[in-house]
């Protein structure tokens, strides 16, 4: 845009506060007008270099004023299909549209809901313009209104012309929604940055609409764009690894991946690895399969993860397959998981040498809802298995402790805790630390992870959004 366009420092008096966004008021000490950049009024002959520029100009113009505007026409070239001529007007121009009346049904009980609220006065206030020599030139400007124009800078934002999020709050928005931030809180941070709420230019509403815009930006092509992201991780990391697999209709069935730095980490720390398939994080409703390992500072590490499209047996055997494609056919030495028996045959399938264990927290639990009011009523008889079961260093000590209990307390025909015994192998703390797990009893790690992707990832992200904010999560992962 040519120098005469360019907005102007015009010095607002304190009578003026009115017209000016809160930022832009006077700070209270007299005498001291505040200076605020205000977009100059559109005149003959002065040129834009594209009619969305013009339209830009005039629009902050006439937030600055108080009234809206609209476009009266647009009008193509025949020749070139292109727009050659264009009029803005205020948003109350024209006649008012007349209703016409129903003489065949009654008048309802309930009165109509009235849908526009913008009654037209014929404004004669315009803004027209045509395209020459590849600018676009004002040949006319007419700022005269015929109605009380709005004084209160919060109240234009609800003109439907002022209603759009401003193209740089849409880009920090973006930013702030692939970090799942609240609608809320994104509101709190904007009237922090225009210093009021009534300064922020649009409403929760307005901007709840654009978040579920984004949101449904790839709705039809959300693998093909997953996919293609992968292709291009491949290109900028030579050992990134993906696998999928479609079902007869083309649809993805199941998604594996890993980047190079996880696969070079489980070379080192292949020993613990803690499974768990229970978190959804995507509209497709998929199970999330995070493959959690430990480091040498007892720090939990990533080392894949998959969706799946159901938890049936050849859904796992699928999953564990492809985790041991992209580990050059390495299993785990130890891995432990909850009490699922589908999860736990697609491991003995997979990884026949591996040493599976189940979450402590969990067969404890379900114990507990199962034998708790029986122990209750035998004193003395809770405390013992504690100790049994949390404080025993060796098998054999676990051994000679479980006889003891069972005999001293008479409970040696009880179903519930000999069930509890056949589990031994799975339970006792002395057999966890000798299959060297002192730092992985349960699943907690996987999920603690899975508290992180709950507070970091909508659930009704897209699949290509929850991949690219799972690279960010590994990414500081790995960095710390």
């Amino acid at each position: 845009m040519s120098p005469e366009r360019a907005c102007t420092e015009i010095t607002l008096p304190q009578t003026s506060s009115a017209h000016t966004p809160p930022a832009a008021r006077n700070d209270g000490i007299e005498g001291n007008a505040e200076v605020v950049s205000t977009p100059q009024p559109p005149r003959a002959n002065m040129r834009f270099d594209t009619l969305e520029e013009a339209q830009r100009h005039y629009l902050a113009f006439a937030r600055r004023r108080g009234f809206g505007i609209r476009y009266n026409y647009r009008k193509k070239s025949e020749v070139t299909g292109e727009y050659i001529r264009a009029a803005m007007v205020c948003h109350k121009a024209g006649h008012q549209a007349k209703e016409k009346e129903d003489t065949q049904n009654p008048e309802p009980v309930v009165p109509d809901r009235m849908k526009c609220s913008n009654i037209r006065t014929d404004c004669p206030a315009r803004m027209a313009l045509k395209a020459r020599d590849g600018n676009w030139l004002v040949t006319e400007f007419y700022d005269d209104h015929n109605h009380p124009l709005i004084l209160k800078w919060s109240l234009t934002g609800f003109l439907r012309s002022h209603k759009e999020i401003p193209q740089e709050d849409q880009d920090f928005i973006k930013i702030l929604h692939s970090i799942n931030m609240e609608t809320s809180r994104m509101m709190q941070l904007m009237a922090t940055l225009y210093e009021s709420v009534e300064g922020v230019p649009y409403t929760p509403k307005e901007m709840a609409n654009f978040r579920a815009k984004l949101r449904a930006e790839n709705k039809y092509t959300d693998m093909q764009d997953t996919m293609a992201y992968f292709e291009d991780l491949k290109l900028r990391d030579k050992d990134f690894y993906y696998r999928y697999k479609l079902d007869d209709e083309d649809h993805v069935q199941y998604l594996f991946w890993v980047d190079s730095a996880a696969r070079k980490s489980y070379k080192s720390y292949n020993d613990c690895i803690s499974f768990d398939a229970t978190y959804m994080t995507n509209k497709y409703k998929m199970p999330f399969a995070p493959f959690i390992g430990i480091n040498n500072h007892g720090q939990s590490i990533q080392l894949g993860c998959g969706f799946l499209k159901n938890e049936l047996s050849e859904s796992y055997i699928w999953l564990f397959e492809s985790f041991l494609i992209a580990m050059d056919g390495v299993a785990p030495l130890n891995i432990i998981t909850d009490q699922d028996g589908v999860m736990r045959a697609g491991i003995e399938k997979m990884f026949p040498n591996t040493t599976h264990r189940n979450c402590r927290w969990h067969i404890v639990d379900k114990a507990t809802e199962e034998i708790g009011p029986f122990v209750s009523k035998i004193l003395g008889l809770r405390e013992e298995m504690n100790e049994c079961i949390n404080c025993s260093l060796t098998p054999e000590e676990f051994e000679t402790r479980w006889n003891l209990m069972i005999q001293t307390f008479n409970v040696q025909n009880h179903e519930k805790i000999a069930a509890l015994y056949k589990k031994k192998k799975l339970l006792g703390s002395c057999l966890l630390h000798a299959q060297v797990l002192p730092f992985l009893q349960t699943t907690q790690r996987s999920e603690g992870f899975n508290a992180v992707l709950k507070k970091c990832i909508c659930p009704s992200k897209s699949v290509l959004g929850f991949v690219c904010q799972y690279a960010n999560i590994q990414a500081k992962i790995m960095k710390a």
